[in-house]
């Protein structure tokens, strides 16, 4: 039986990534969106098949042919639209970051599980299988001690990107709490907890009131440490993905690479639709009950840093990590 999806906030990602990966999985069918203007709400459930469509997110939540509400509009209101569809029985796919601080991440968490319905973060990066493979990788032991992981990502975020990206009382912050946040959970997922945080950023190219590009030194509990540099200034951007071990390292860019003593080992890889994973693995943990890919305690935690990191760029110091 098909989950039926009620689409909250048919922004840019919704559009290109969120809605045709929906329409792409048997398990799901898109039931209603709400967008604000009736006449685009009506002209994209159109494209996507949307058997409804609304201008209001308390009737979308309320329509009791949806069975779970994907939530893309900004984060200053996520808390407030899960809690909404929590108490209305809907499970919640919620878009990162969870909320603007750890209180709004726990009210989320205590109002799904009061309502016993599945709560999931999109931390799409836990879905794709290449990094399933770089665990599999980690965790057998032919890197030896991980002792350095690094990543370097980029998006190009002109002017004329959704607004509410671009304004802190509405998004929480730029390149790091939008593009950054994906890579702080995929370093949690791989190695474990942080025990520290330095911070420093820049807005030197458009001049935006949230960072243009982020720059983050973490210190994990085992003692290895982390590199991560996100931006919104690279319209070409190169992303990659390093882990160095006391025995091996290893190299994601368009290719896998391993190298160890015995050689380099090269691995063709297939980088997926982004959501695909995530929407399979959250309809069957709705259908047939499981744990989630990325819970609510994950996007929690993952604020929690975030929100230390902010603290470290303003104080010029070391950020500790409880």
């Amino acid at each position: 039986m098909a989950i039926r999806w009620g689409i909250l906030g048919a922004g840019s990602v919704a559009q290109r990534r969120v809605m045709p990966a929906m329409n792409a999985l048997g398990q799901c069918r898109i039931q209603a969106l709400m967008v604000r203007d009736s006449g685009r709400a009506r002209g994209l459930a159109s494209e996507f098949g949307a058997a409804e469509h609304c201008n209001k997110a308390e009737d979308l939540v309320a329509n009791p042919d949806v069975d779970a509400i994907y939530i893309s509009s900004p984060p200053n209101v996520h808390c407030e639209h899960t809690l909404t569809a929590a108490a209305n029985g809907k499970h919640v796919l919620c878009e990162k970051p969870m909320g603007m601080d750890a209180g709004e991440c726990e009210q989320m968490i205590e109002a799904c599980n009061r309502a016993g319905v599945h709560l999931e973060i999109c931390f799409v990066l836990r879905g794709w299988p290449v990094y399933h493979k770089v665990k599999e990788i980690v965790n057998s032991g032919d890197l030896g001690q991980v002792v350095e992981i690094r990543a370097r990502l980029g998006k190009w975020t002109p002017r004329e990107s959704e607004e509410w990206r671009l304004d802190p009382d509405q998004s929480g912050g730029g390149a790091l709490m939008d593009v950054g946040s994906h890579y702080l959970d995929l370093f949690r997922y791989l190695l474990g907890e942080f025990s520290s945080i330095s911070y420093m950023d820049s807005s030197s190219v458009f001049g935006y009131p949230v960072e243009e590009s982020a720059f983050v030194l973490v210190e994990f509990v085992s003692g290895c440490h982390g590199l991560l540099s996100a931006t919104y200034t690279v319209p070409h951007p190169a992303n990659l993905l390093e882990i160095y071990g006391t025995q091996g390292t290893l190299v994601l860019g368009r290719t896998l690479r391993v190298m160890t003593d015995e050689g380099e080992v090269e691995h063709n890889v297939e980088f997926p639709d982004y959501y695909s994973g995530l929407l399979d693995h959250f309809c069957h943990c709705v259908e047939s009950g499981g744990e989630a890919m990325a819970s609510g305690l994950d996007g929690l935690k993952n604020i929690e840093v975030i929100l230390a990191a902010y603290q470290s760029g303003k104080s010029g110091q070391v950020s500790r990590i409880e």
